[in-house]
């Protein structure tokens, strides 16, 4: 039996934060970067929710990290999407015709989502602009969190037609069996205005 000095009913700190559940949801984006040298690069997105019952999920658990502060350094904003940039001229580029795909599928997701948007290829004119993001669960060394698994349009996630992704199976590691199979996530967060210009990837 566990027993131990001190023993009650009461939540950690440290997990008061919380993980975004697995599912859709509609996201805007609130940062673009290009990460990289040419021709080596990736477009990096800083997205939050904008509906629903978890809507500024990941910069209200951004403000309350960072006024906590954090042992292992800078404290870093969770809603990150990454994908290659299609390259030809890429050395480490394993699959071009897969981030062809992938790349085009996501332009696709942000023209459908935003009426009369056209993308011309300047990252910067998807700050603002909606689309849905589908979070994935996923594992690093058997601790579990979720993570933006892919793109959907907006209108998709709306109408319920969206459905989870399975878990993300790691072949490098072998899974835990006393690990959850679940995340949890908090709400009760307060709104604290940001300058989106200080989110760090």
């Amino acid at each position: 039996m566990i027993k131990y000095d001190g023993m009650k009913a009461e939540e950690s700190k440290s997990s008061s934060y919380g993980q975004l559940p697995a599912g859709p949801y509609v996201a805007k984006v609130l940062k673009a970067e290009i990460e990289g040298t040419y021709p080596d690069q990736q477009l990096k997105l800083a997205l939050d929710v904008v509906e629903g019952e978890y809507k500024d999920f990941f910069m209200n658990k951004f403000t309350e990290a960072r006024k906590a502060g954090s042992k292992y350094g800078e404290v870093k904003f969770k809603g990150v999407y990454k994908l290659r940039i299609p390259n030809s001229d890429n050395p480490n580029a394993k699959y071009p015709e897969s981030d062809q795909r992938r790349m085009n599928d996501l332009i696709y997701r942000f023209q459908s989502s935003n009426q009369g948007f056209h993308f011309d290829g300047d990252e910067q004119k998807l700050v603002g602009k909606i689309v849905g993001i589908n979070m994935q669960e996923d594992s690093y060394n058997g601790n579990p969190f979720t993570r933006i698994g892919k793109l959907e349009t907006a209108d998709d996630v709306r109408k319920g037609l969206v459905k989870a992704m399975k878990p993300r199976e790691r072949k490098d590691a072998a899974p835990d069996p006393l690990a959850p199979t679940t995340t949890t996530a908090t709400t009760g967060f307060t709104q604290v205005e940001i300058n989106t210009a200080e989110l760090p990837f």
